[in-house]
């Protein structure tokens, strides 16, 4: 039986260093206070470890959808897509023509679709299957 290879993981852990490691070089070298001389190391070891903490911290909210409701995607997408099918099935409800049951079909699969995205971003505790 063949192991599951799992290429992607270190890719992005990779990625991930090399983005918070040029940050934290970026802060050392901005900073006029730090030379390279060995009574500087403290300061730098300061800077290194907020800049990786703080950055690390960013993207574990981002991967464990903890984020505030206001900074999440799925929350603005689904609000949006509420807001216009509802605007749909007002405008199919009240224009004062007889509209075939079918016209409803399209708004009322996005508000299912975009309650179901509430729902999993919110509510679930596991994916759908696990």
């Amino acid at each position: 039986m063949s192991q599951p290879q799992n290429f992607l993981g270190p890719l992005i852990a990779g990625k991930v260093l090399d983005t918070v490691i040029g940050r934290v070089l970026d802060k050392v070298a901005s900073n006029p206070k730090i030379s390279l001389e060995p009574t500087d190391v403290p300061a730098v070891r300061d800077i290194v470890t907020e800049t990786v903490r703080h950055e690390l911290e960013v993207r574990e909210q981002h991967a464990t959808n903890s984020e505030p409701a206001y900074q999440s995607r799925v929350a603005q997408g689904s609000l949006a897509s509420i807001l216009g099918a509802s605007a749909l099935l007002v405008d199919l409800w009240t224009n004062g023509v007889p509209d075939a049951p079918t016209l409803y079909v399209a708004p009322l699969t996005i508000l299912v679709g975009a309650g179901w995205a509430l729902y999993g971003r919110f509510i679930a505790k596991k994916p759908v299957g696990a």
